[in-house]
């Protein structure tokens, strides 16, 4: 099914019924929700590094006007405010790319950063932005409704490939400056579209991560380094713990230690106290 996001009259944060649709649905999408001038200026920016930085990957992203704009954008944090219920959030990476006609596809998986996976206690929330919109041109964006509320690996559907599943949510018409507020559990996909030529598609995500448990760290070198950076350059009072490396634990460390375990990982956790109320009876309860 495709998806037509309803006009907005107020982009500044998000009304009760969206905020809704986030937990239930996994997703949230505000049509124009940068202005032409900041689109202009930010597809101008990333035309700049993916000439000279083909192979960027984000650790540099501080030295970037545009993109540093968009991970401190008032309206963004707002909506983070209200998704995470409090201000002491965690930036996880951003991530910037330009693509062209004939991009391949990329299979049905989530990006929600736990090791393993067990549960979806704390939300992480990735924040899509599409400069130049999506016309069914080049790639189309596939979102699997409500599918952030289970529990699985991260290409547990990767076998799906590209192809339509049911639940689907398809969005390939979407004006310039969308942004997809999406959960990062959201099983999503990217579908392969003809056409394009002499065309962009600009796509920039930005990763935050709920106050609360120490998050899994992004897996490149210098990622720590890059928190500083932004942290000098960046640092908000109101959001103190936006580049804070306490965050995270390093995630090289966390696979060593699963390295070799087998079966059950709870037989391999300290018992639990004999005398404690057990919450659950045999079967794992169903995500309601």
């Amino acid at each position: 099914m495709s998806y037509d996001p309803p006009m907005q009259t107020d982009l500044n944060v998000l009304t009760d019924e969206e905020v809704l649709q986030f937990h239930q649905d996994g997703f949230v999408v505000r049509e124009g929700f940068l202005p032409p001038e900041q689109v202009r200026a930010t597809s101008e920016e990333v035309d700049r590094y993916a000439d000279t930085e083909p192979r960027f990957d984000g650790r540099n992203i501080w030295k970037y006007d545009e993109l540093c704009s968009l991970i401190t954008h008032p309206q963004t944090l707002a909506v983070m405010d209200q998704l995470m219920g409090d201000p002491n959030y965690a930036l996880h990476h951003c991530h910037a790319a330009r693509h062209h006609a004939g991009l391949a596809g990329v299979g049905w998986h989530h990006d929600y950063e736990q090791i393993p996976q067990v549960n979806r206690s704390h939300t992480q929330v990735h924040v899509l932005h599409y400069l130049a919109g999506l016309n069914g041109t080049i790639g189309d964006m596939l979102l699997l409704r409500r599918s952030h509320r289970a529990v699985m690996r991260r290409d547990a559907l990767w076998f799906c490939g590209t192809e339509e599943i049911p639940g689907t949510v398809v969005l390939n018409n979407l004006a310039p400056g969308s942004v997809v507020f999406a959960h990062s559990a959201l099983v999503h996909a990217r579908r392969p579209q003809p056409g394009g030529e002499g065309t962009s598609r600009y796509f920039i995500d930005i990763v935050f991560m709920q106050a609360g448990i120490k998050w899994p760290s992004y897996g490149r070198e210098g990622w720590r380094d890059t928190l500083a950076e932004l942290d000098k350059r960046l640092h908000d009072p109101h959001h103190p713990h936006l580049f804070d490396p306490d965050a995270f634990f390093e995630i090289s460390e966390a696979v060593a230690r699963l390295e070799g375990l087998e079966g059950s990982m709870a037989l391999h956790l300290p018992e639990a106290d004999p005398n404690a109320p057990r919450k659950h009876a045999g079967a794992i309860p169903v995500v309601q």
